[in-house]
């Protein structure tokens, strides 16, 4: 828990005390800082404010960062490996399963089971995750998926690996593709989206926002059907929820994503696949791909689909 104090100048007039935060402690989610925000935890002049209010310029902004108290628990949950060695443990992660602890999924997460096979090993990177706190919630993950998204991911066994992967990740050198099935036909069979992306305000979804990050995602089309598309995707840039974010935006949202598009009952969840990975090794700097099967609930569906065709 630390306690901070700032004091708004003449450059910060018009800037939301949630945006103004956000600027000042980058460390936290802006959804996290509206919670504290919301708790009472962060006062204005020693007020309760809203994650709203527009600052005048000549403001006290107090307050203090909670921490939560979350532990990495190892838990000897079953992974489909499909590579290993000394840097890197590539996985093909199933649908259904979070990444790594967060509020509300705190045990029974992708990170337990990566934690339980790196002790298993010794790695170097399996600590006293009660020391590390949030840090070690992480443990070896350079990027995650969501939970209904299936596919390739890749974790760093040392922190030479962790620092290089990450790095890759963070200047857009890592090549990533994607396979998904739309909602509605798309009208071109090669194209970009461009928009960027921010946190929808009070909600857990994702929007295009002018103040947002830049995300550009390209696509061409597999195969059309007579009211979906099944395509190819490649995310030029990292932004949460963007692939699900973009094609809800120009009317061809995930088929079977309940947040950006609507319910299916025909489909047990979004159907979106990370297919292919290409990164360069952290140790022998070469670049190396990896690939990860459709699910069979991926081809049971583009079967069906294929079969209402007849």
């Amino acid at each position: 828990m630390n306690a901070f104090s700032f004091n708004a100048q003449l450059e910060d007039r018009d800037k939301r005390l949630d945006q103004f935060l956000k600027e000042k402690i980058p460390d936290f989610s802006r959804s996290k800082i509206q919670y504290w925000i919301e708790q009472g935890v962060i006062l204005v002049n020693q007020k309760k404010g809203r994650s709203a209010l527009r600052l005048k310029g000549d403001e006290n902004i107090s307050g203090k960062t909670v921490e939560e108290e979350l532990t990495l628990a190892a838990e000897p949950i079953p992974l489909k490996i499909i590579y290993e060695d000394k840097a890197i443990l590539v996985i093909n992660k199933s649908a259904g399963i979070v990444t790594h602890p967060a509020k509300g999924h705190r045990d029974h997460t992708l990170a337990n089971g990566i934690a339980y096979h790196l002790k298993q090993n010794k790695s170097e990177l399996f600590l006293d995750h009660e020391s590390q706190g949030a840090e070690g919630l992480r443990l070896g993950l350079v990027h995650r998926l969501d939970k209904e998204t299936s596919g390739v991911l890749v974790v760093a066994k040392t922190f030479l690996s962790q620092k290089l992967l990450s790095e890759q990740f963070k200047d857009r050198k890592v090549k990533k593709v994607y396979r998904a099935i739309t909602t509605g036909r798309l009208k071109v069979l090669k194209g970009e989206i461009e928009g960027s992306i921010g946190r929808a305000y009070h909600s857990n979804k994702m929007d295009l926002q002018p103040q947002g990050k830049f995300a550009r995602t390209e696509f061409k089309v597999l195969k059309l059907f007579p009211e979906h598309s099944y395509i190819e995707v490649y995310p030029q840039t990292g932004r949460t929820h963007q692939i699900r974010l973009h094609f809800s935006k120009i009317g061809n949202p995930i088929l079977g994503d309940t947040l950006y598009g609507i319910e299916d009952q025909n489909v047990p969840r979004q159907m979106l696949h990370a297919f292919r990975l290409k990164i360069e090794h952290p140790v022998s700097r070469k670049w190396i791909q990896f690939e990860a099967p459709l699910p069979k609930d991926f081809l049971q569906t583009l079967k069906f689909l294929k079969n209402k065709v007849k």
